[in-house]
């Protein structure tokens, strides 16, 4: 809880702010928001490469400065630099050059293309200014600082609210741009965040000196940045596909359902957050505690951060499955759009609170050093069961069956959870068997179920 609280704290706070931005965009109408919502695979592709890219950058300079290799550290650090700006102008000239049929790629119709257009082609920029920030931000996190990266994220999001409805509704000698207004505000509120996180760096260096003189091009060192950054590389991009193939079915029922997704993502999101937080806390006690040889505390903190994560999750689940109207007569004038969205958060929420051990598992699996297995985990989610559920489903339920699409999968994915899970288990406690005929003795298993659960409080009480 200690490591994990300040970091919910923060991510809770984007996600509401997220959902401020939501709120003003969707006060043009359910067309502006499918707009929006058809842009959204093109910016969660520059993230997600980003956060890949982050990775192996944390990693290799987490663990160079460990062996105080300062030189070698900086020389990483302006690698991620150069593979940064790389990955810009490839994004803009691509991102410019074939906008149109990206957009038609993602579901865009008629009566948002020109919408949705307009949109990108200002937020694009501002896409690659988020790119640089994260990476600059997990270069911070390989030296051990974790408060200027979320600051930044936070400034950033709280400047693009508050630039939001001068922008989009006008104010003062300020004219209404509409939706082209909320991606102006997104784009001078990036801007402005890296400048701050820039600044800051630069007055206040801890490891990395930053001199351009220790850079030596290695091509070894790129291989090492994505050796480690691969796996969530591969789950960020189907993620991304998975997003664009579900636009597309929702625009063949109207832009209203588009609209009613990019809602219940950002609903959701927010029970998601605090979980993001709590991975926070998991990863490093578990990976600590593996490398130490204390396997039992391994075992200990996965199913802590289990029960923590389905209490999250539970409390989340409960608002959303009993106020569902509530929850969308933020967002939504529009009956037609409050209905389908309601259904969505309905529909799509059944079982969400099983999706915390899920993420969880995942999350431990990768501080042990299986990358690959928490990335078989999010792949058989996505791909094995979400996809067939989304190509099977709607040709029977019709719009509903896309809503049930999610649920289907994370109810199917226990399965794939309860096999790598015992299979984690049984490698935590090596060359020794699980008595069978003790676990068959009457409360053997609740014995053992509040042995992991206890927390010191409560026991010294």
């Amino acid at each position: 809880m200690r490591l994990s609280c300040p970091a919910m704290a923060g991510m809770v706070l984007y996600a509401l702010l997220s959902l401020a931005d939501t709120y003003f965009v969707a006060r043009l109408g359910a067309a502006a928001l499918a707009a929006l919502t058809l842009c959204l695979p093109v910016q969660v592709l520059i993230v997600s490469i980003a956060a890949a890219t982050g990775t192996g950058l944390t990693s290799l300079i987490g663990r160079m400065l460990g062996c105080e290799e300062y030189q070698h550290g900086d020389n990483i650090a302006w690698h991620g630099i150069i593979i940064t700006l790389v990955y810009s102008v490839v994004f803009l000239c691509f991102g410019y050059r074939y906008q149109e049929p990206l957009l038609i790629l993602f579901g865009c119709t008629d009566e948002t293309m020109a919408l949705a257009r307009g949109y990108l082609s200002i937020a694009l920029p501002g896409s690659i200014f988020a790119l640089v920030q994260i990476v600059l931000g997990n270069i911070l996190q390989g030296e051990g600082d974790t408060v200027l990266p979320v600051a930044a994220s936070l400034a950033a999001v709280f400047l693009n609210v508050l630039l939001d409805p001068v922008f989009i509704f006008g104010i003062g000698p300020v004219p209404a741009l509409g939706l082209n207004g909320a991606a102006w505000a997104g784009l001078l509120a990036q801007m402005s965040s890296l400048a701050m996180m820039i600044a800051v760096m630069m007055r206040k260096r801890a490891y990395l000196s930053w001199s351009i003189k220790h850079f030596r091009l290695r091509p070894r060192i790129i291989l090492a940045i994505y050796k480690v950054g691969l796996p969530a590389l591969v789950m960020e991009l189907v993620g991304v596909l998975t997003m664009v193939y579900i636009n597309r079915i929702l625009a063949d029922f109207s832009f209203a359902a588009v609209a009613a997704l990019g809602i219940f993502l950002r609903v959701r999101s927010l029970v998601f957050m605090p979980v993001g937080g709590l991975i926070q806390g998991t990863m490093p006690i578990a990976s600590f505690a593996f490398g130490a040889g204390r396997f039992e505390r391994v075992k200990e903190v996965l199913v802590k951060a289990s029960a923590l994560a389905v209490f999250i999750m539970g409390l989340g689940w409960l608002v959303m499955q009993i106020y569902p109207h509530w929850i969308m007569g933020f967002f939504s004038r529009d009956a037609g759009l409050t209905a389908i969205a309601v259904d969505a958060l309905r529909l799509s929420t059944i079982v969400l609170p099983l999706v915390g051990p899920i993420i969880i598992l995942s999350t431990v699996l990768q501080a042990v050093g299986k990358g690959m297995a928490a990335m078989w985990l999010s792949l058989a989610r996505q791909v094995l069961f979400f996809l067939p559920g989304l190509i099977w489903l709607p040709a029977y339920l019709g719009l509903n069956g896309v809503w049930l699409a999610f649920t289907l999968s994370e109810l199917l994915s226990l399965g794939v959870f309860l096999a790598f899970w015992g299979r984690l288990w049984k490698e935590l406690q090596p060359g020794r068997k699980t008595p069978i005929l003790g676990l068959l003795r009457r409360g053997a298993w609740a014995k053992r179920l509040w042995a992991w659960l206890r927390w010191q409080g409560l026991y010294f009480w």
